[in-house]
């Protein structure tokens, strides 16, 4: 559990106002009251609309039957959203994966505890597109390495 505990604490030490929802247990919960983060605990996606941060601890189910409400729910928390999965496979490949990478999160993370496996996913608008090694100053910029 350290190191979910630790993964959490990096990825938000820097928000202040944290929404948290769970469906899928109470470990993401004990850890912010264990480490005396403060936190708000929602109990319906449609019901947030304040916040730096939201948490989602959600059931693979939840993720497949509410997948329009999650994409509304980035544009509300642009700064950042984390959807944290706990399923009892190493292989986390399944629909419930390509619809969160579908909606722009990245894969931040994964642990494993007690044959239950973590993967951390997170989207911020901010780092949504990388930019691509060919787009810089140094290729399309200076016209006299157009023929190179």
């Amino acid at each position: 559990m350290r190191d979910l505990n630790n993964i959490l604490l990096g990825i938000i030490k820097e928000h202040k106002d944290v929404n948290l929802f769970e469906d899928n247990g109470d470990e993401i919960s004990d850890i912010l009251k264990k480490n005396k983060f403060k936190f708000n605990y929602i109990k319906f996606l449609s019901k947030v609309n304040r916040g730096d941060m939201l948490i989602l601890y959600i059931k693979d189910s939840s993720i497949i039957n509410n997948y329009d409400e999650l994409g509304k729910l980035l544009l509300t928390f642009e700064k950042g959203v984390i959807i944290i999965r706990k399923i009892s496979s190493q292989n986390y490949i399944t629909d419930s994966h390509n619809l969160i990478m579908s909606l722009g999160f990245m894969m931040h993370s994964q642990i494993s505890n007690d044959n239950l496996f973590y993967f951390f996913y997170v989207y911020n608008i901010g780092t949504y597109k990388k930019t691509p090694d060919w787009l810089n100053n140094e290729n399309w910029a200076n016209p006299e390495l157009w023929e190179k």
